[in-house]
């Protein structure tokens, strides 16, 4: 939930402990009836009431201990807690939950080998990521059919969910969400990253094989796709929003963070 350059997606970072303890901190969803946390805005929202994060991955993000350890040692409530609440918008079922877990877990071993120096490790990833993909597959034949298209893109969504609990976090006290509100933000702002993820990897431009010319092309191309995901997801968004503060709020928080993102990938471009 320090700055990486990854093959994937540039977005602020969220380390999965990080996701892990937010969940397990957070509770049920908020509803508009709840009590703000002490440190909500209680006025209209700044660009520093929003905690700041530096470039990082939702596939491939850097992991302190803590994160392996929460798996490690058995810690299932609280690891169970950061699924459930992941993937609160799908139709439970005792099958589906149990495959869930498991592949996060799978995930989490992953990401922890990627930035391990442990040899071993290294090499384990492609019979890793096979157990992933195998499980993405069991996964899909116990979802509904209508939840399979938001179990896609759900599934490296931990960075765009942060955001939104921050985000709501900060505008409780003003104009806060419900849960329809929740869900269209997420779904809508996850469909738009689709395309600039995918120009993102076809760009190569986090991949480091590009000479300085190349990465200058490959941003150009970047910055468009992140500027038009960005614009299209909070066109969409507006229809579900009918609070006209929640929609202006909601802008404010989405351009601070593109700033940000077009910046970092702008320094990478660069060679910084």
């Amino acid at each position: 939930m320090q700055s990486v350059r990854l093959s994937g997606v540039i977005i602020p970072a969220l380390a999965v402990f990080v996701a892990v303890a937010w969940w397990a901190s957070r509770g049920d969803m908020p509803q508009a009836n709840d009590t703000p946390p002490t440190s909500a805005a209680s006025s209209p929202v700044t660009q520093s009431d929003w905690p700041q994060f530096a470039a990082g991955n939702d596939a491939d993000v850097a992991q302190t201990p803590s994160a392996q350890a929460a798996v490690e040692v058995g810690e299932e409530a609280t690891f169970g807690a950061y699924v459930d609440g992941k993937y609160q918008f799908l139709e439970p079922s005792e099958k589906l939950r149990a495959a869930l877990l498991a592949r996060e877990k799978i995930a989490v071993a992953i990401n922890t080998a990627k930035q391990s120096n442990d040899a071993a490790l290294k090499e384990g990833i492609p019979d890793r990521v096979a157990e992933l993909a195998a499980l993405d597959q069991k996964i899909g034949t116990l979802l509904r059919p209508g939840d399979l298209a938001a179990y896609e893109v759900l599934k490296d969504s931990d960075a765009e969910q942060f955001q939104l609990d921050d985000y709501a976090g900060g505008v409780n006290a003003v104009a806060p969400l419900n849960d329809a509100d929740r869900k269209a933000i997420l779904l809508t702002k996850l469909v738009h990253r689709q395309r600039f993820r995918q120009v993102l990897a076809d760009s190569r431009l986090m991949t480091g094989e590009l000479n300085a010319t190349d990465r200058q092309y490959a941003f150009v191309e970047v910055s468009r796709a992140l500027g038009e995901s960005r614009d299209s997801y909070l066109r969409e968004v507006r229809q579900y929003l009918y609070n006209d503060e929640q929609f202006a709020l909601l802008s404010n928080y989405e351009n601070t963070e593109y700033a940000a993102e077009l910046e970092k990938l702008r320094g990478i471009a660069e060679g910084e």
